[in-house]
Parts: C-alpha cells; sequence; structure tokens
C-alpha cells in the first residue's frame, strides 16, 4: 500500500499515476439538491451502520474510503450513481452495469433515485465492499 504525500490518497502500487486535484465537494452538488439530499442520507446510513470514512473529492466523481477505498459516488440532478466492488455475482434489477475487474472482484453500478432504494439490501453489499482491500 502507498500514499501520495501530496494527496494523501491510498494506493494499492508505488506512485501509481493519478490526479492530486481536489474540489471543495459542494462543486458536485451545484443545481443537483436530490442528489446532496441522497448523499448525505446515504453518508450518514454508512456511518452509523457500516463504519467511518474519509470523503476525498476529485473532479470526477467523490471517493468514500474506509480502510480502503471502498465506494465512488457520481452525483446527478435525479439521482446518485454509486460504483463499489463485489467478490460475489450480484444478480438484482437495480443494479444498472457489473465491470469485471479481475477473476475475484467484479465493479457494481447501480443509480439511487430516492432514500426508500437506500435499504438493508444495499447497505448490506457497502458494509462487504467497505471491508474488500481492493485497492
Amino acid at each position: 500500500m502507498w500514499v501520495c504525500t501530496q494527496c494523501d490518497r491510498i494506493f494499492k502500487k508505488v506512485n501509481q499515476p493519478h490526479s492530486c486535484k481536489s474540489i471543495p465537494l459542494e462543486q458536485h452538488f451545484k443545481n443537483k439538491d436530490l442528489a446532496k439530499s441522497l448523499f448525505e442520507y446515504l453518508l450518514q446510513k454508512i456511518n452509523t451502520q457500516i463504519g467511518t470514512c474519509k470523503i476525498i473529492s476529485i473532479p470526477c466523481c467523490i471517493h468514500l474510503f474506509g480502510n480502503y477505498d471502498f465506494l465512488a459516488i457520481l452525483p446527478h440532478k435525479d439521482r446518485l450513481e454509486i460504483r463499489f466492488a463485489a467478490q460475489e455475482d450480484i444478480t438484482c434489477s437495480r443494479i444498472t452495469q457489473t465491470v469485471k475487474l479481475s477473476n475475484k472482484l467484479t465493479k457494481i453500478c447501480i443509480d439511487i433515485k430516492n432514500r426508500k432504494e437506500i435499504d438493508d439490501e444495499l447497505l448490506k453489499w457497502l458494509k462487504t465492499s467497505y471491508h474488500l482491500k481492493t485497492i
């Protein structure tokens, strides 16, 4: 594991290429009130039911770190798009895309459009991702 001395992000490989640029978190939510409300609710659920996390706001998205990078969040006007890693195949109609990352890991993409979608099933998947060493 390697920590960039410029931006404090954690990576699997030493000197892994990346951008150290960060942006204010609020910039992701400009004119996206629903996404901001969903993000705050999701973050509260993660912090109380899964574990504390650090927010990294970079130009492309928001990353949440527990011990590892476990969740990418992309705010849209009408939803939050979230991406996380899973070791098992998850079959569910709410999944918008899956991408095989390796023999052991799959990236799962889900759109969250309302608070009811931040439910026990989703939190279970995120808790598993929170504890994965995927970086």
